[in-house]
């Protein structure tokens, strides 16, 4: 029991210092370490991420506006539209297959992480 609290914690410091760090969410580093580390099922993983992103999202928010790094309008605009785009989202993993989610995830992921190492 100690043993896996002290790998959420270590988890949690991970998905913190490089959302504050590099603008990720959270769920980049922690829907995968859910998914591998701990052996959670995909649909769990992504929902349990989304809840641990609302305090890390909050405190990272804070601390960037209060360093001058939010452009507040586009901020309201973007949220908005998320907020509808994660209802569907949600919708969409009743339908999906947690393999296919999986494999989405990975898809996505390697290919954003091409478009910013080859992208200008």
């Amino acid at each position: 029991m100690l043993v896996n609290i002290v790998r959420y914690l270590g988890v949690g410091l991970a998905a913190g210092c490089l959302s504050g760090l590099l603008g990720v969410g959270g769920g980049v580093i922690i829907v995968p370490a859910l998914i591998i580390s701990f052996g959670m099922a995909t649909k769990t993983a992504m929902g349990t991420s989304l809840a641990i992103i609302v305090p890390t999202a909050i405190a990272g928010s804070f601390f960037h506006f209060r360093e001058g790094n939010v452009n507040l309008r586009i901020a309201v605009f973007v949220a908005i539209a998320a907020i509808v785009g994660s209802r569907i989202g949600v919708h969409l993993t009743t339908i999906i297959p947690g393999l296919t989610l999986k494999k989405i995830f990975g898809v996505l992921l390697i290919a954003v992480a091409l478009r910013m190492i080859l992208g200008k």
